[in-house]
């Protein structure tokens, strides 16, 4: 097993993507123009994303019987496969919507995501040599065994808590190192429906401890770390699929910070190619590669 910088314990989707005029309302039956099957899931996104910034990445998670393909997605992406478990069960699933605008709407089966066991995360945590980034997300089971067990063994936890459901407020986001959020997911987390400040001040107040980042769509991103704050714009782009922007941010921003960069610097890379990846179609498929973004920032 080859040395590697992140590993990335996250989930494994087979997304059923659907191009609609609009998303389709109660009752209604719609006719898509188009309808595509692709390798997804925010965990296996952004292990693409931080190995085409250039990390070496390694997955951590489970598969059905018909998530061969996810697994040799990862691996064409150079990603070490090592932790990827499989179950006799279905893999995970969403069916995305997505409309003209680029908008998207999804519906997520976990399936195998779910069945990571604390058994699981103990077995591939101790083969796991400190200071690594644990990259985590919100699709798969046992975070907060994920992370209070990951800092027990000194890694650097990276958290994305997307789905943001209310069980996340219990989690002991204290222990996260770097916070990722979209604009919803951090209101969810400051108990507050306030604006951009009033969220980063409450997130700020509660996670002391943490560097939290909050996406904005369009809009750019923020920085926010005690009281500093950092805000960099996002560049203009005819939007295409909105589907893997955050996660492409999320892989580049720490691709970046690996590279030594600066906080500011590493916020434009990532906003860069967030913007990229908006301008194209597909989730994985849509994520920029690393000279795309390090020889033009």
């Amino acid at each position: 097993m080859k040395p590697f910088e992140v590993l990335n314990f996250g989930s494994l989707n087979i997304d059923h993507v659907y191009r609609v005029p609009h998303f389709v309302r109660p009752g209604e039956t719609l006719t898509c123009s188009g309808y595509a099957v692709f390798a997804g899931g925010k965990g296996l996104n952004q292990s693409i994303a931080l190995a085409r910034a250039g990390v070496t990445t390694a997955h951590a998670g489970k598969i059905g019987p018909d998530g061969e393909f996810l697994l040799r997605t990862l691996q064409e992406n150079g990603i070490d496969t090592s932790f990827v478990l499989r179950e006799n069960l279905a893999s995970g699933n969403a069916i995305i919507q997505v409309d003209r605008n680029g908008q998207n709407a999804i519906l997520l089966d976990p399936g195998a995501n779910h069945a990571v066991s604390e058994t699981d995360i103990r077995h591939i945590l101790q083969q796991i040599p400190p200071k690594t980034v644990l990259m985590l997300q919100n699709e798969i089971s046992h975070i907060p065994a994920l992370i209070t067990e990951a800092k027990k063994r000194g890694l650097t936890v990276a958290f994305n808590p997307a789905p943001c459901g209310p069980e996340v407020t219990e989690y002991p986001l204290d222990q996260v190192d770097i916070l990722f959020v979209n604009e919803i997911e951090g209101a969810q987390l400051a108990g507050t429906d306030g604006d951009e400040t009033l969220i980063c001040d409450r997130l700020a107040a509660r996670y002391p401890n943490s560097e939290i980042v909050m996406t904005l769509g369009g809009a750019g991103a923020v920085y926010v770390r005690g009281t500093e704050r950092l805000r960099v714009s996002s560049p203009e782009v005819k939007v295409v699929d909105t589907t893997s922007a955050g996660d492409t941010f999320i892989g580049y921003f720490i691709a970046s910070r690996l590279r030594g960069y600066g906080v500011r610097k590493c916020m434009e890379c990532a906003a860069l190619a967030g913007s990229i990846a908006v301008s194209r179609a597909g989730a994985a498929a849509s994520i920029p590669v690393a000279e795309e973004i390090f020889r033009t920032s």
